[in-house]
């Protein structure tokens, strides 16, 4: 085993990814060692079917969106809707993130279902044009190929974040999900009564 070196810095990015369809509605909250030039970066992923981002009014979206420092969105290249409301996600979290300071926030847009081409109905180009309008990365990944794609993602996204915004982020990751989630359903739960 492998000591990591005097010159790895040790730092922790919270990641939301959105649009995902996992099976089954539940979030999935999981954590990813990566090293990226010389970094080791500690990612907290908070993943939230678009099944359940369409069932919430705005307000739990938008803590999450303030807890995250970093974004993945998802769409299935099988469907011109989830391509479609990328660019309004996209300026609803450039709009709650970027008005706290002039950083820019680091997104990754992500075409999925790669594998199914002859149901694409979005092009590479489209996804690549969109990206580049709204100065994000893109990629393509299929289900097939998940363990290799998410990794190829999360060098990217790690490749956007400035090393200022990930030194400052120590300790705040899972315990700050427990946090955002339990304010989130204690409040739905008053709201059902």
């Amino acid at each position: 085993m492998e000591m990591p070196g005097p010159t790895t810095l040790k730092m922790e990015a919270n990641v939301l990814v959105m649009g995902a369809d996992n099976v089954g509605k539940s979030e999935f909250i999981y954590s990813h060692n990566l090293t990226v030039d010389g970094r080791e970066i500690l990612f907290h992923i908070w993943d939230v079917p678009s099944s359940q981002e369409q069932a919430e009014e705005g307000s739990s979206e938008e803590k999450r969106i303030q807890w995250a420092d970093c974004f993945v969105l998802v769409y299935s290249i099988c469907d011109r809707a989830s391509f479609n409301i990328l660019p309004l996600k996209i300026q609803f979290i450039k709009a709650a993130k970027e008005g706290q300071s002039q950083e820019k926030v680091p997104i990754v847009i992500v075409g999925n279902k790669r594998d199914l081409h002859h149901q694409r109905v979005v092009s590479s180009e489209e996804g690549r044009l969109l990206a580049l309008s709204l100065d994000c990365g893109f990629y393509e990944v299929s289900a097939a190929e998940a363990y290799h794609g998410a990794l190829m993602v999360f060098h990217g996204l790690a490749e956007r974040i400035p090393d200022t915004k990930l030194a400052l982020k120590k300790g705040t990751g899972i315990r700050g999900i427990v946090k955002t989630m339990s304010a989130v359903f204690a409040r739905k739960r008053t709201d059902s009564l």
